[in-house]
């Protein structure tokens, strides 16, 4: 049971990394797709500072809580519960879902159909 949860969130981070760029991909795809309508995407100011002002601080509250849970991990168990994959597999899981999420606030679909295929 020692190395099955550190492979889960293995997968788990790679998962949420290919979703993020999937997003991406749609995103990136829709905007090309409303320039070349001549539509624009329109987002109200509060919003996008509320976008740049708040990525950066939920990625380091995530980045910083993953920090503190390791070195609780190598002060206190030191491999007798968890082993080094799974707390390096739990911290893969915190930095994917912090890219996720900031993938996922730069690229907003906001105004923009962007699960539209061509």
């Amino acid at each position: 049971m020692k190395y099955y949860l550190g492979a889960v969130c293995l997968l788990m981070g790679a998962w949420l990394v290919y979703q993020a760029l999937a997003h991406r991909r749609a995103v990136i795809g829709a905007r090309e797709r409303a320039a070349a309508q001549n539509r624009e995407q329109t987002i109200h100011q509060h919003l996008e500072g509320l976008r740049l002002g708040l990525a950066p601080l939920y990625v380091m509250g995530i980045l910083f809580t993953g920090m503190v849970l390791a070195a609780i991990w190598f002060v206190v168990d030191r491999e007798r519960v968890f082993s080094v994959l799974d707390i390096l597999g739990f911290l893969m899981v915190l930095a994917a879902y912090s890219f996720w999420m900031s993938v996922r606030i730069q690229y907003s679909p906001i105004g923009l159909d962007a699960k539209q295929t061509e």
